[in-house]
């Protein structure tokens, strides 16, 4: 945090905003904007679902579990090839569960924000730094979500064709293509890398407004705690002074974080099926693509001849690339969730250290509530299992022995 906090006052993230909800209300206007694209600008009041945009979307899944379906059938004789193109499956598998998320609980989304901007609103007078401070560090991830995944996109897609066009060889950056048309031949690679142009276009849109809508969902829950811990040093403070009417300040606390366990109720309900998906569809998408990633490795040592060898590692840059994006996507989804749990700790701590023993009896119950409140387990989770970083950890090292397992079974 304190990092990001530092990034944000770099020239590029510098603002002119003096109030927390219109810098909030400018921030959240780019992943709106970004998911447009593909018609799931679900923040909008007017939002339709029979957008052009949005009916495009549908047809570009449909054509490529087509064309993936038939790539399959067609390399179900050659392991590598046949892996190389399984590895797309479990990226669109999560894309849809992520469409199917976002529309369901369009209404609880749509609440999560209100709420939010009420917050702002409401809290701004009292709490203005706390406020501005989180809306910057807002500012920095959704523009560097924007730079990492259109820069990963980027690559994905332009060494393939910069490669083509040196060698003469063609190589296809994902491992799909049009039905009965030969890849092989130039207008049939010009063909096939437009789809897979078109279709990466389409899914990292989805990705990128969807994601920062999520991040931004899940750091206004992490500003919540320290709005708390601000106002519990504010009543502290006071009874330090030998002030003993906090009985209006207390209560708002209460209420506050009443509100705050709700959100995050709300926040895993509307995330928890998601998190199932992308968990179970990314890790197996991970195992596959490492393993052909080291299989490939185990080709290259039979050397042929400079440029087949070098096709042969750079029609993998899909493969890389995607090894990349999987593991930071199971990474990020653990690591915010573990901030919070974080935050959270830091806040029982904080009613641990009031003074509450010069409180009179009404004001100590009132505590006592929201520190056995505080206490109970409410965090982000993917249906049975919660999401936090020795879960990110748990799901790495099964990756990695389902991976030696497969590789030993090859040997033998």
């Amino acid at each position: 945090m304190e990092y990001l906090r530092k990034i944000s006052q770099l020239k590029v993230f510098r603002h002119s905003y003096k109030d927390p909800l219109d810098f909030y209300n400018h921030v959240l206007v780019m992943p709106n904007h970004v998911a447009s694209i593909t018609g799931l600008d679900v923040l909008k009041t007017d939002y339709k679902k029979s957008s052009f945009n949005f009916v495009g979307l549908i047809l570009v899944i449909l054509l490529f579990f087509y064309v993936t379906f038939f790539t399959v059938y067609e390399m179900r004789h050659h392991v590598e090839d046949l892996i190389y193109c399984l590895v797309t499956i479990g990226i669109c598998l999560q894309v849809v569960m992520k469409i199917y998320t976002h529309l369901y609980y369009r209404d609880n989304l749509l609440w999560i924000q209100e709420y939010t901007k009420e917050l702002f609103q409401e809290e701004t007078a009292a709490h203005k730094a706390v406020l501005m401070g989180y809306i910057e560090v807002l500012n920095v991830i959704a523009k560097a979500v924007l730079l990492a995944y259109g820069s990963c996109s980027c690559t994905m897609l332009t060494v393939p064709i910069v490669f083509t066009l040196l060698s003469g060889h063609k190589t296809l950056t994902f491992g799909f293509w049009l039905p009965f048309i030969d890849r092989f031949s130039w207008h049939g690679w010009i063909l096939n890398m437009v789809m897979q142009i078109v279709m990466s276009i389409v899914i990292v849109s989805e990705d990128i407004g969807l994601d920062i809508i999520y991040f931004m969902t899940v750091m206004c829950s992490v500003m919540q705690i320290d709005l708390l811990k601000a106002k519990l040093q504010n009543v502290n403070a006071k009874m330090e002074k030998g002030e003993t009417d906090i009985t209006e300040e207390l209560n708002d606390i209460f209420k506050r974080h009443y509100e705050h366990m709700e959100f995050v109720r709300i926040v895993e309900k509307v995330y928890r099926s998601y998190f199932f998906v992308l968990f179970s569809t990314l890790g197996t998408s991970l195992v596959l693509v490492l393993y052909a990633i080291v299989t490939v490795c185990s080709h290259i040592l039979h050397w042929n001849s400079k440029i087949n060898v070098f096709n042969f590692q750079l029609s993998w840059i899909a493969g890389y690339g995607s090894a990349v994006f999987i593991t930071y996507q199971l990474f990020v989804f653990c690591l915010l969730p573990t901030l919070l749990g974080t935050k959270k700790e830091e806040l029982q701590r904080e009613i641990y250290d009031i003074s509450w023993y010069t409180w009179t009896i009404q004001n100590q119950k009132v505590l006592r509530f929201m520190l056995e409140a505080a206490q109970q387990p409410n965090c982000f989770s993917m249906i049975f299992y919660p999401l936090s970083m020795p879960t990110f950890t748990e799901v790495i090292r099964t990756i990695y022995s389902i991976l030696a397992l497969l590789l030993t079974f090859r040997s033998d």
